[in-house]
């Protein structure tokens, strides 16, 4: 008997076998059994996660005659003939090889002939974006006014390619990418049921590896277990997948995170010997520090990763030597160099010099260290004795230090207007944080009173004294003033005074 490959031999045949997609499955089930069938739905997703599946068990359930809890009977006359290739009331068409708008007229003159053996005749379009724009428009008018006993199921892995006058004509349905404990649970029982013998790490990479996508995870357990002896071990699964040795990328990680240019040239070079292919090896340390970085940042790391403990220990220990920052800026470095490699003539000479880049960026450790030396000698008093030494000099004496701030004025801020009211003050006072400064006239005290000025003056005088200040402007009483009294004297006699 010819052989079967595991994602055609393991392919659900009811709602209750596909996994991951529970909130599609419920959907489509009551719809199944309030009779409640849409003329039209659009499936869209990655690769992978169940599209044409979901269609081929929804054809053929709504055509069921004896439907149980929503899925196929798989014994009425309907389910066993549906289930024959070749059939004519399922049509699976690929429109990636009937792209134009003759197949899709064709098409057309046919969906109006009634189903042969069902209640109703589907039609699974695969790939549905790659229609042309004027094939996108012969569809439209079927999608919009389908004889009853039609069904359409559009496919697609890139939804946004799709004119929005066929979307708003379909029910959608997004299928999401399976996490790593579905893949890894489904994985478990079909090499249970295979009888192959398995480790818990090669399960797990396995499942990462496949990036949410059930048909990759099957297509590479295949790949594995064709490879392996009587146990899938985690190097096995590294060899199918061509994978570098974790612990050589940890190590070239780590040599890029310490600023060590020369070891981690040395590792690539080892590496490179080896026939490791750049991209996936670039790809490999992206992935290894994303882990870091979890591990740093997230407390669940350890039963979220699922990797080796020998494995995690060593992400534990990169990740408790090196900061955000660098993490970030390394992995920004080695994820944009992705797309570069697909098109360069010298990956491994883009590759390298990634790496040194990453390795010279300035790292948090290095900064961190500049600042404990710094705080070092704030504290030891470097920085705070000249500013005691200046307090003195200006604090015990408010007019040098009123006439110091009017000299950084005129001089540095270039405020000429300023700085000759400033020098007709004709009285200053200190009390605390309160500097109270007099002038004879209200013209010269507005100069300074503008609210900009004040705070110019209170911040020079900050500056200057060490302290902060707060400036109030003070007028002189120009009625009580010497030459007022000594004219109304002269006026009214010696005897005038002046009462409140």
């Amino acid at each position: 008997m010819a052989h079967i490959s595991l994602y055609r031999r393991y392919r659900p045949t009811s709602f209750d076998e596909v996994i991951g997609q529970g909130h599609i499955v419920r959907t489509l089930v009551n719809q199944i059994k309030t009779d409640n069938i849409s003329h039209a739905y659009l499936f869209t997703g990655t690769r992978g996660t169940g599209k044409t599946t979901v269609a081929r068990i929804f054809a053929r359930a709504i055509n069921c005659e004896n439907p149980v809890n929503g899925n196929p009977c798989g014994k009425c006359s309907a389910c066993v003939e549906l289930q024959k290739p070749g059939n004519m009331d399922i049509l699976e068409i690929d429109a990636a090889s009937n792209s134009t708008v003759d197949e899709i007229r064709d098409l057309r003159e046919k969906v109006k002939y009634p189903p042969v053996i069902g209640k109703y005749k589907v039609y699974i379009i695969d790939e549905v974006h790659m229609l042309s724009t004027s094939a996108f428009n012969a569809l439209l008018k079927t999608l919009e006014e389908p004889p009853s006993h039609a069904v359409f199921i559009l496919a697609t892995t890139d939804v946004h390619k799709l004119p929005q006058t066929i979307l708003s004509r379909c029910m959608r349905f997004d299928f999401k990418l399976l996490s790593v404990k579905d893949i890894s649970d489904n994985l478990k029982r079909i090499f249970d049921d295979i009888g192959k013998k398995y480790s818990e790490e090669a399960i797990n990479l396995i499942a990462t590896s496949a990036e949410g996508s059930v048909r990759d995870s099957l297509s590479i357990a295949d790949m594995c277990a064709s490879y392996s002896g009587d146990t899938i071990t985690y190097d096995d699964v590294l060899e199918v997948l061509g994978a570098s040795d974790p612990h050589i990328v940890l190590d070239l990680v780590q040599a890029v995170l310490s600023h060590e240019v020369a070891r981690a040239l040395s590792i690539v070079d080892n590496l490179s010997n080896f026939g490791k292919n750049i991209a996936v090896l670039n790809k490999d340390v992206a992935t290894t520090i994303r882990n870091v970085i979890y591990v740093k940042n997230c407390k669940n790391a350890e039963s979220a990763l699922k990797l080796p403990k020998d494995i995690y220990e060593k992400l534990l220990a990169i990740s408790e030597s090196s900061g955000n920052v660098d993490l970030l800026n390394a992995l920004d470095l080695f994820n944009g160099l992705s797309g570069e490699l697909r098109y360069s003539t010298q990956p491994r000479i883009m590759f390298e010099a990634t790496v040194v880049r990453a390795a010279l960026e300035n790292g948090e450790a290095e900064i961190e260290k500049r600042l404990k030396k710094l705080e070092s000698a704030v504290s030891q008093g470097a920085v705070n004795t000249a500013f005691q030494k200046k307090n003195e000099l200006k604090t015990d004496n408010p007019d040098a230090l009123w006439d110091a701030c009017r000299t950084e004025i005129v001089g540095k801020e270039r405020c000429m207007a300023l700085g000759i009211a400033m020098n007709k003050y004709v009285g200053v006072e200190e009390n605390g944080n309160f500097f109270k400064v007099s002038f004879k006239t209200k013209a010269d005290a507005s100069v300074v009173s503008i609210p900009d000025n004040l705070k110019l003056i209170e911040s020079k005088l900050g500056a200057l004294s060490g302290k902060p200040y707060k400036l109030t402007v003070k007028v002189t009483d120009d009625d009580t003033s010497e030459d007022v009294l000594k004219r109304l004297k002269t006026l009214f006699g010696d005897d005038f005074k002046i009462t409140k």
